[in-house]
């Protein structure tokens, strides 16, 4: 109820009570996909020492009389050496979904995806694991040249090693210590949870809110080239790729 209360005031456009002029509010949502997959590190035998392991994409499948064994396998981004991640241990074939097991024999993407992200399931392989810092954003929303704040909805389709500071900086076109001196002014506030910092990851849902009357006219000027006339976008929406 608080965060609702909160973005319902974020997002209230009409007249300002004391001044009688209008309040320009710009809503912009970005999507924000990982375009690759956590990269647990192990001990590499033909290395000799602990490397991070990429994710093949492939589920290798054992059937012994009933029982199924499934791993999902991965490969040294070094040398290249298998590694397979248990996902099943004889597990009663009867027990299985069906859809489950097509899709390993297949091998199918969707379904190998959320097991890649499974950091719970990593965690018990591995002692540090490598978050995806590629990433495609999508970008939609409206807006007017002139505006009194702008409230960015960001949704993050998986856990990503990307740092919030460094992510906007490079999508705003702004300098990571210029953004940090913008958050310290006030002009930029994570609205969803004030506890949380810039040096947060890029995760899930974040609601974020600029507002114009604490920013100089430089950095206005810039976010409103970035966010508010952004490039024609494509299909609904504008893809950018951040690293």
């Amino acid at each position: 109820m608080i965060l609702a209360s909160v973005l319902a005031n974020f997002r209230m456009e009409g007249q300002d009570r004391m001044t009688g002029h209008s309040h320009f509010t710009v809503t912009s949502t970005w999507h924000i996909t990982p375009l690759s997959t956590p990269r647990p590190h192990r001990h590499c035998p033909a290395c000799g020492q602990s490397r991070p392991f990429s994710c093949s994409g492939k589920v290798r499948l054992n059937a012994n009389g009933r029982r199924l064994d499934a791993w999902l396998i991965y490969r040294c981004s070094t040398c290249d050496r298998s590694w397979n991640l248990p996902l099943l241990d004889r597990v009663a074939v009867t027990a299985v979904d069906p859809s489950d097991l097509q899709a390993m024999q297949v091998s199918d993407p969707e379904w190998v995806q959320p097991r890649a992200f499974d950091l719970t399931l990593l965690r018990r392989h591995s002692d540090r694991i490598d978050l995806p810092t590629d990433l495609a954003v999508t970008k939609s929303g409206t807006g007017a040249g002139t505006w009194d704040e702008i409230i960015l909805d960001l949704h993050a389709s998986r856990p990503t090693g990307q740092r919030l500071d460094r992510f906007l900086a490079a999508e705003l076109d702004l300098p990571r210590s210029r953004l940090q001196a913008i958050a310290r002014s006030g002009g930029l506030a994570l609205a969803k949870d004030a506890r949380k910092s810039l040096r947060t990851l890029v995760a899930g849902r974040l609601h974020l809110r600029l507002v114009a009357g604490r920013l100089d006219d430089r950095d206005k000027a810039q976010l409103t080239r970035a966010l508010v006339t952004p490039d024609p976008p494509t299909d609904g929406g504008t893809l950018r790729t951040s690293r």
